[in-house]
This record gives C-alpha cells, sequence and structure tokens, in this order.
C-alpha cells in the first residue's frame, strides 16, 4: 500500500495527507513505498502537506528525507528532492501593500499619522493586501478601514521596492490615486493618531512630511498612470500556463 498523489506541472508528485487515525508507524510505511514508487516513475520533487493537527507525523517525515518548505495556519508543507539537480521553487518573498493618494474638490489630500510610528510625520492612508485581493480593492478598503473615507479607484501611479523589512522580506507598496466619495473622517484609533484633510500645498511643504511622500504624491498629481483594463480569462491557471 501506499498514499495517493496527484502530479504538478513541474514533474513533482502531490502527496495527499495521511488519514487523520494513522499512527506514525503506519504513515512510515506508506511514505515509504510511496517515495519508492515515485523514484521508480522518475519524478523531480515529492511535496507533502501536514495539516497542524498531524504535527506527530513531521518527526518521521523528516527522517524519510523531507525538509521544511514553509509553514502557515494550516499547516506545514515539506517537500524532498527525488533528483538531486531538482529545482525547488522559493515560497513568497515579498510583502505586498498600497497607499492613496486621496485629494478632494478643495485641492487637500488625506493624510494620516500613525499610532505606533517611530517619527512623527504625515504619510498617506494605506497598508498590507489580503490574500487574493486585488490591489485596487486593496487600497479603497485600507483608506477606508484608517480614516472612514469612501473612495474609488483612478489609477495605478507608481511604487516602490524595498529590501529588508519584516522578517527580512522585501516589500512592495504601490501608490494610488484615489476619488473621494465622502468627506467626514472617522479614524481607526487603533492604529491611526490623526487623520485630516490637509490642503496639498501644505503636505508638500510640511516639516513632517518625509520626502518619499512628497515624491510619490508629485508623482501621483502630475502624472497619469495607469488605469485597470480587464483581459478575457485573465488570471485562471490556465491562461498562466499558456502565457508563461
Amino acid at each position: 500500500m501506499k498514499l495517493t498523489y496527484t502530479i504538478d506541472p513541474y514533474g513533482g508528485a502531490l502527496i495527499d495527507a495521511p488519514s487523520d487515525t494513522m499512527t506514525p508507524d503506519q504513515f512510515e510505511v506508506l511514505i515509504k513505498a510511496t517515495l519508492s514508487e515515485l523514484r521508480e516513475q522518475e519524478f523531480n520533487l515529492a511535496w507533502l502537506q501536514l495539516p497542524t493537527v498531524q504535527a506527530n507525523l513531521v518527526g518521521i517525515t523528516v527522517e524519510n528525507g523531507f525538509f521544511y518548505h514553509h509553514a502557515d495556519a494550516e499547516g506545514l508543507q515539506l517537500v524532498r528532492r527525488l533528483r538531486s539537480d531538482a529545482f525547488i521553487p522559493g515560497y513568497a518573498t515579498h510583502y505586498i501593500g498600497a497607499g492613496g493618494v486621496v485629494i478632494d474638490d478643495q485641492n487637500r489630500i488625506l493624510t494620516i499619522q500613525e499610532k505606533y510610528h517611530t517619527r512623527k510625520h504625515y504619510k498617506l492612508p494605506g497598508g498590507a493586501l489580503d490574500p487574493g485581493e486585488h490591489i485596487s480593492k486593496g487600497v479603497v478598503r485600507e483608506v477606508f478601514e484608517e480614516t472612514g473615507i469612501k473612495t474609488e479607484f483612478i489609477s495605478l501611479n507608481c511604487f516602490r521596492h524595498w529590501h529588508g523589512y519584516r522578517y527580512g522580506k522585501s516589500d512592495i507598496y504601490f501608490v494610488c490615486r484615489l476619488k473621494p466619495l465622502s468627506s467626514d473622517i472617522t479614524l481607526d484609533p487603533r492604529e491611526i493618531s490623526e487623520a485630516v484633510w490637509m490642503p496639498v500645498e501644505q503636505f508638500l511643504e510640511h516639516a513632517d512630511t518625509h520626502p518619499f511622500n512628497r515624491k510619490i504624491v508629485n508623482t501621483a498629481i502630475n502624472n497619469q498612470g495607469l488605469q485597470i483594463e480587464e483581459i478575457q480569462d485573465y488570471g485562471t491557471r490556465e491562461t498562466h500556463e499558456m502565457m508563461f
């Protein structure tokens, strides 16, 4: 007997997680038989996702040549090379965030000060995108959560790529132009100490405005930016495999 598995597009086998009632001894017999079959069929890699409730099987898995690839709230992903030169793709290496340049019809820009920031300064509202969230949706959500201002996405105007962020990972931050749909501020007191509509010129000249924020606001004001364009079937797995 062996464990069941499916084949990925890169010559790897995705082994199905064992049943919840399987003991470590039973699992070891099956994983050895499965690996033997995969080597005979000349697979490059063997992948195994162990749910958190099966943490008792991690030791046996590692003893059989697997090592950690990544972990999340659902469990631990392990991988084993079946060929010494097999390529193992990396896990997520970047954080993705977005900030909104929100300017009203009085030429005022929506600005905030973070509650726990080490240096007091005015900046754009924004934050990290949720998994699976589009930039245009995430920036609108973040602005609303921090300030209570409803907005509409207009364009993507610039981004910056910064290394050495949280856990040593890199961070990509997109700057978007947004149209305000409301004006009454209701700030999030958990993260934000102040949120104000400030004349654009005052923001650009304010002593507590970082040069980076001056730069990206000027970029958003003086450039049309990139608008959203829908492409049929774009974003599906089938399309990705055809394109790349």
